[in-house]
């Protein structure tokens, strides 16, 4: 996932509402989010010494852009919430040529509540809650072909394997090949005077193969099996 831009933007006077309401919304279906799921006496335990804010995301969050002349707007929303434009960004040259690649949209917030721990005088930890100014940072990502990738591994297999019978007897020269290398391997252990090696690779590679290519055998690829139930 690449990321193609990423800048704060100037805020409305609707997006501290929004976090708020997305703290709420967050705190209702998944409360592990937040302070990144440590209760204080995890936090004392472990010397967390940089802050450790409420809020590391906005991921559930719904992103839309609107552009404009001169700016951006970036609009969010959350679910069971109506749709409100959280900040903006200078429309340039070099945000238009982004654009024109065919971008999705995620913010992220910065500041905000925070617990850090402080020690005292008397040789004790304790945690500080404080505050920041908010932030949210647009970052805009190149959209990933994953369609064209996957036509493209399909046409490589189709050209490897003409049918699933071609994947099959593939599969079952390549168990040949080490039901044979396990044989020869064990025969040579046991000419050198190790009979319990020897027998134990014959019988996880050449048994084990070779029962596997006798199953093999009674195998009807689903081709087939359509063709003999039509007929």
């Amino acid at each position: 996932m690449t990321i193609l831009f990423d800048k704060n933007l100037t805020l409305t006077e609707d997006s501290t509402t929004f976090i708020e309401n997305y703290i709420n919304y967050v705190r209702t279906i998944n409360p592990e989010d937040l302070y990144e799921g440590k209760k204080d006496k995890n936090i004392l335990k472990n010397k967390f010494i940089f802050r450790i804010h409420q809020l590391a995301n906005l991921d559930s969050a719904i992103v839309s852009l609107s552009v404009l002349d001169k700016k951006i707007n970036v609009l969010a929303r959350i679910p069971g919430f109506e749709t409100v434009v959280i900040g903006s960004y200078p429309l340039n040259s070099h945000l238009k040529k982004i654009m024109s690649q065919g971008v999705y949209p995620t913010i992220k917030v910065t500041g905000g509540r925070y617990k850090k721990v402080v020690p005292t005088d008397f040789d004790k930890d304790i945690i500080k809650n404080g505050f920041e100014p908010y932030g949210i940072i647009l970052e805009l990502h190149q959209v990933e072909n994953v369609v064209y990738k996957s036509r493209k591994i399909d046409v490589i297999y189709k050209y490897v394997f003409k049918s699933e019978r071609s994947l099959v007897n593939v599969s079952k020269i390549l168990m040949l090949c080490f039901a044979l290398f396990g044989l020869a391997l064990g025969l040579g252990f046991m000419f050198l005077g190790f009979f319990m090696t020897g027998l134990m690779v014959i019988v996880a590679f050449f048994g084990v193969n070779s029962y596997t290519l006798i199953l093999s055998d009674t195998y009807k690829p689903k081709q087939e099996l359509n063709q003999t139930q039509t007929n």
